[in-house]
């Protein structure tokens, strides 16, 4: 009777995975969808230079140098909530960092802090489009000599 009781539990255990294999692919590729398209979204706002927007890097200043998504600002997480970069509360807004914890509770920040159109983008890792890197003085002459 043990036995057959535990057949019938792994059985069970089986018949519920499989019925939510599907559900979690469909949300993984909903999420991959999503992602492209804010991929897509951010790389036309950055190359149009007609809409004022601020793009935001709240990781350290040292991750920021490392690599960051061009025309963004470095504004660590820790000091983001005495920054308010402007008076304009309709001004577009998109925060990224290094998780997307990070990420969603600075745009959380801001928008407590009254912003109304802050987007949170997620971690850097998912950015798919060029790079800019700050090269410190000392290394740049270091590498000349």
């Amino acid at each position: 009777m043990v036995q057959v009781l535990k057949y019938v539990i792994i059985i069970i255990a089986v018949g519920v995975v499989a019925l939510l294999v599907p559900f979690y692919r469909i949300r993984r590729n909903r999420d991959k969808r999503n992602n492209l398209s804010l991929n897509s979204s951010l790389q036309v706002l950055i190359s149009q230079d007609q809409y004022e927007y601020f793009l935001i890097d709240v990781r350290s200043k040292a991750e920021f140098q490392k690599g960051h998504i061009p025309t963004a600002i470095n504004v660590p997480y820790g000091q983001l909530s005495s920054f308010l970069p402007t008076d304009n509360l309709f001004i577009n807004m998109v925060v990224y960092g290094r998780s997307p914890l990070q990420s969603g509770r600075a745009a959380a920040i801001l928008s407590d802090s009254g912003y109304f159109n802050v987007t949170s983008f997620g971690p850097v890792f998912k950015w798919r489009g060029p790079v800019s890197r700050i090269v410190n003085e000392k290394e740049s002459h270091q590498k000349t000599s």
